[in-house]
């Protein structure tokens, strides 16, 4: 993500969307009632039964968004308030489509808070940051999954029936292989991952190691681990395992696992070292009790003004406790579970008798 241009006061920003996680964070970040201007395009009737398509730039006042993962794009629903009146009526609805090499203005009536600009400097943070390749291998079904900073997408599943007691076993276990190294080869050139992971049950993903050293066209850091399966599941469990952790130590999905994982075990333990829901976790941060605030992206998101305003206040009370703040994502399962039990909940520094 790059920020063109911003003006706090004005609640004006200007933003070139650069790759897949900046979409989710301007999911994110768009909010109702905003103000959104980009290129957009328009069915233009001529007369019955003759339209055309004709590109313009025009101005939404935001009422809905959504995030088309699989399409790669964000679509902004709301209300025309400026555009060429010639081909427009002011008022109507339209929906701009943003994708990767887009740039947008976003304008927010009242200006931008520090705590409205959060996610936004999360971006900034990780934007150099490139996504991990996993792939989930067992005798004849391979998972390839890829792991970026905002959630892990599944790419592709690869399937090829493998006999052992065939003849010929070994040149059928290498034309998987193949097919495997063709689709990894087409995803280094598309995003250039900074390392692969390998996982799976028995010695499949060993062997596919040392092909893959030999076969792959450049060379990027090889990490082995063991998974039950190699399915999704296999991914996931990979990645809540922590071995990305290893890789790229601030990868943002495997640090939010963690959290969660702590947390729910707090919960499961009963120690009253963690807490959930809105009104527990703003007594607590009011109080300073709060080591790790953990609120999920879909709080953030919100159309009720008076939720993500309070929201929001939790965020820059807990900033001055100095209290970590993690933002989490709901594009992987343990996000999606955690905004489940509320989405919102904190680590305290110490146990206390009250919970």
């Amino acid at each position: 993500m790059r920020i063109v241009d911003l003006d706090k006061k004005r609640g004006l920003i200007v933003i070139h969307v650069d790759n897949l996680d900046d979409l989710y964070v301007l999911f994110n970040f768009i909010a109702p009632g905003d103000f959104v201007t980009a290129r957009t395009s328009r069915k233009i009737k001529i007369r019955e039964g003759e339209a055309f398509r004709k590109s313009m730039i025009l101005t939404i006042e935001v009422k809905a968004v959504s995030f088309h993962e699989f399409a790669e794009r964000l679509r902004v629903r709301g209300l025309i308030r400026s555009g060429p009146e010639k081909f427009v009526s002011i008022g109507s609805h339209h929906t701009i489509n943003v994708k990767v090499g887009d740039t947008i203005q976003i304008e927010r009536p009242g200006g931008f808070t520090d705590e409205d600009l959060e996610i936004l400097r999360e971006a900034e943070k990780i934007a150099g940051h490139r996504p991990i390749l996993i792939i989930a291998i067992e005798e004849g079904e391979a998972t390839i999954g890829i792991l970026t900073s905002y959630g892990v997408r599944i790419y592709a599943t690869i399937r090829k029936n493998i006999s052992k007691g065939a003849d010929e076993y070994d040149s059928l276990l290498k034309a998987f292989f193949s097919q495997i190294l063709d689709a990894i080869n087409e995803l280094m050139n598309q995003i250039d991952p900074i390392a692969i992971i390998i996982a799976g049950p028995g010695f499949t993903k060993e062997y596919f190691q040392e092909y893959l050293k030999e076969k792959l066209s450049r060379k990027v850091p090889i990490v082995i681990d063991s998974v039950t399966s190699g399915t999704a599941a296999g991914i996931y469990e990979v990645i809540r395992r922590g071995t990305p952790d290893k890789v790229l130590s601030d990868q943002r999905v495997s640090k939010e696992t963690a959290l969660i994982e702590e947390l729910l075990m707090h919960i499961g333990k009963k120690d009253n070292l963690a807490v959930y829901g809105l009104n527990e976790v703003e007594e607590v941060v009011n109080y300073g009790l709060a080591r790790t605030l953990l609120v999920s992206m879909r709080l953030i998101n919100t159309v009720d003004k008076e939720l993500r305003d309070r929201i929001l206040n939790i965020i820059k009370k807990a900033k001055t406790t100095r209290c970590e703040v993690i933002l989490i994502s709901t594009m992987h399962p343990s996000g999606k579970q955690f905004a489940s039990l509320g989405g919102i909940a904190a680590i305290l520094k110490y146990p206390l008798k009250k919970w």
